[in-house]
């Protein structure tokens, strides 16, 4: 193919595709290579037919149809009108690719396999009315515009990546989480099974891993962590379940790649079976604030179970890809462990890094015996060399994935800074920042080829792009991961489909809010809502609707906007405006956060002298994080302790002068974050600075206390073993 005339022919498509979005509305995401928008449409009823030799392909859009519009298509011949699905090596398409052509009456899909039919077909419901995703039969319009499209993707690999293991998800998440993301022509998904805080899936040979690695509480072999609190928590998949769910996602042209993750984020097997771990007095912490989580190096028994682990591993998944980790390594570990530093004498190694690369390569043999190719983190390269066969995934910033592409290694790139869902969406908004506040144009940007200046060799060493979900924070509220997943899993499925030349952020942010919108309130992803932008100026508040006819509502005391506020309607005039919270809705099954006016503090906290007491000494802080920062009123920062917190520790706020308020709230853990916050424990508060009246326990590591009186002391108080072994505090918000 002339890939210069095609990508002119793509843009003049493009051309025509956006002059004719809103009035047809025809808002394919990701954005096909291909397409011309024809006049006339294709009436969907009891009288069409359908036909083909794709029978997967074939039985879904009649069941789409048949729930979503009570439409039954008829089998060939019996009908009028028809729709062709089929799957010919002949058709001249791409790997993966289709041609769709609608005309008033016939739709022919034709790809050369049967991913091609696949998307072919999720285009094809992507021209129908949104409702063909639901389950309610409506009053809708089921015809389908006439369009020509070609179309293939530009990447093979296009991921999404879960951590089950500190957030623990049902079988029905998978489920679901395998629909959406093949509804948009994602076609990886990277299963993050074990770690630290949770190992997730049946080995046979090993059943301790299920039976007490797959759980965490006061009373199992893993602690609480990460919002589980003073319960048993978590959930394991059996092997028959796994097989049900492979076989789900390969009818959806989804490989699943599982992944192990070790030596390090390894505390739940080295609980279960500590004679693989190393045997190091010293406890040092991982970057995670674990310890015990290395696997030892210097012992063969490591080898043994690994192998054994794989090979079921190798059963069980048909992915040629094995992921085995090999990140955040805590060295330490290997450095005080007296077989690895005996391993390395006999080696002749004089760093740990050594070592590192030593498991690497045995690694790589496990996974060549059982017919896999090993994944790894960026970590995986230093050390020393890698097969050339092996894959490394990019995901430290884009420099370490384009490092490993020049090394001559195949690289997905998932650079945090882009990909890593678990970020923040904006300052406002719960979740990780040490990456960036990744926003949804950010993660559109993403290109890792015109982003780099690789050789022509090396741009065939970029596989794809991937998002990832890292579940710390994912335990509230519920279904934070769709509202942390989507949107911006329809910006990477974009980047990672569509060619570069076509992408155009406002047209996408366009199809998004038009239809796209509607398409994932069907599918029942309750996604994140973009909030307003709100100034106050001259006496007003002035609010800028985040798109073309969305539905803002706001409060007057406040409070966070519900269904019954008021709708913003136009500028708003007060001498009030901390008062005010916006908020916007889609229909009656999302809505944003609440916003006030970004220009002025909403809150108008007080900031009495303060000082601190505590059952904590100022050397346990951590470095730059100490406890005067919870004297200073600035809410960004934190006083951390670098130990778990346990029944009887406390935390004393003592005022110089009592303080007269309405309310003051006590929050623990990192800000915005929620990381190591007091689980189990309450807030005190006393007039005189010695008696001290029980307040409100803490609920997610947050107590409010409204007095009666004039406080002169606050004391947060821990009644039992915190989630973390580490624990953070703020500053009080005290309001009048």
């Amino acid at each position: 193919m002339n890939f210069r005339n095609a990508f002119a022919g793509a843009i003049v498509s493009l051309a025509l595709f956006t002059g004719c979005a809103q009035k047809n509305s025809v808002d394919i995401i990701p954005l096909p290579q291909q397409m011309t928008v024809n006049s006339g449409s294709f009436t969907l009823d009891n009288n069409v037919s359908i036909a083909g030799n794709s029978q997967f392909e074939i039985d879904l859009l009649k069941e789409k149809l048949s729930t979503a519009a009570g439409i039954v298509l008829k089998d060939a011949g019996e009908g009028g009108r028809i729709i062709e699905i089929n799957v010919d090596p002949g058709a001249g398409t791409k790997k993966e690719g289709y041609i769709l052509d609608v005309t008033p009456d016939k739709i022919t899909i034709a790809a050369s396999d049967k991913a091609g039919a696949f998307y072919g077909v999720q285009t094809l419901m992507q021209l129908m009315p949104p409702a063909i995703y639901g389950k309610a039969q409506g009053g809708e319009n089921w015809s389908i515009p006439c369009v020509s499209i070609q179309d293939w993707p530009r990447f093979g690999y296009r991921g999404a990546g879960l951590d089950v293991s500190r957030t623990f998800f049902p079988l029905e998440t998978i489920y679901d989480m395998l629909d959406w993301i093949s509804y948009h022509k994602l076609n990886k998904f990277h299963w993050h099974i074990t770690d630290d805080n949770g190992w997730r899936i049946e080995i046979k040979k090993y059943p301790l891993l299920t039976e007490k690695g797959a759980w965490r509480g006061p009373d199992e072999v893993l602690p609480p962590s990460y919002g589980s609190g003073n319960k048993r928590y978590g959930g394991f998949y059996t092997q028959e379940e796994i097989k049900e769910v492979i076989k789900y996602a390969v009818d959806r042209n989804i490989e699943i790649i599982p992944e192990i993750d070790l030596p390090g984020h390894s505390k739940a097997v080295i609980a279960c079976y500590p004679e693989v771990g190393c045997t190091n007095v010293d406890k040092t912490m991982s970057v995670n604030g674990e310890v015990n989580n290395v696997w030892c190096v210097g012992n063969e028994k490591t080898y043994t179970m690994i192998d054994n682990i794989v090979a079921e591993l190798a059963a069980l998944f048909p992915s040629e890809k094995l992921h085995l980790g090999g990140d955040e390594v805590n060295m330490d570990n290997w450095k005080n462990c007296p077989h690895c530093q005996a391993f390395m004498k006999k080696m002749g190694m004089k760093e740990e890094i050594e070592l590192q690369n030593y498991f690497v390569r045995r690694m790589e043999k496990i996974a060549a015996k059982y017919g896999k190719v090993l994944v790894g983190w960026d970590e995986i390269r230093k050390g020393g060399d890698l097969e050339p066969s092996t894959i490394v995934y990019g995901w430290a910033s884009m420099k370490s994935g384009a490092e490993a592409v020049r090394k001559g290694q195949r690289t997905v790139f998932l650079p945090a800074q882009y990909c890593y869902m678990d970020m923040k969406q904006s300052k406002y908004e719960r979740g990780h920042n040490w990456a960036a506040i990744v926003t949804l144009d950010s993660t559109y940007k993403l290109d890792p080829i015109n982003m780099n200046d690789f050789t022509p060799e090396q741009e065939e060493l970029v596989l794809g792009v991937q998002a990832n979900l890292w579940c710390e924070l994912l335990d509230r509220p519920a279904r934070f991961l769709e509202y942390q997943y989507f949107p911006r899993l329809c910006a990477l499925a974009e980047t990672a489909w569509t060619q570069p030349e076509l992408k155009d952020y406002d047209n996408f942010w366009n199809r998004i809010t038009a239809s796209h919108y509607d398409r994932m309130y069907n599918m029942g992803i309750k996604f994140r809502m973009p909030f307003p932008e709100v100034v106050y100026e001259n006496n007003t508040l002035k609010v800028t609707s985040p798109y073309e006819g969305a539905e803002i509502r706001y409060t007057t005391d406040a409070t966070e906007p519900t269904l019954s506020s008021d709708i913003w309607k136009g500028d708003i005039k007060t001498d009030e405006p901390e008062k005010y919270r916006f908020a916007t809705f889609y229909k009656d099954f999302n809505q944003s956060i609440a916003v006030g006016a970004s220009n002025i503090d909403p809150y108008h906290y007080l900031t009495p002298e303060v000082s601190i007491e505590s059952s904590y000494k100022e050397s346990e802080t951590a470095k730059g994080f100490p406890m005067a920062n919870i004297t200073s009123y600035d809410m960004g920062k934190y006083w951390r302790i670098n130990r778990r917190s346990d029944a009887g520790d406390f935390v004393l706020y003592t005022f110089k002068e009592p303080v007269e308020c309405g309310k003051i709230t006590v929050e623990t853990g990192v800000p915005g974050i929620t990381f190591y916050s007091c689980t189990e424990g309450h807030v005190e508060y006393s007039y005189d600075g010695e008696n001290f009246i029980k307040g409100d326990d803490f609920v997610y590591g947050i107590a409010t206390i409204k007095p009666e009186e004039k406080v002169k002391a606050v004391k947060v108080v821990f009644t039992g073993m915190s989630d973390a072994l580490i624990t953070a505090f703020q500053n009080l918000r005290i309001e009048k």
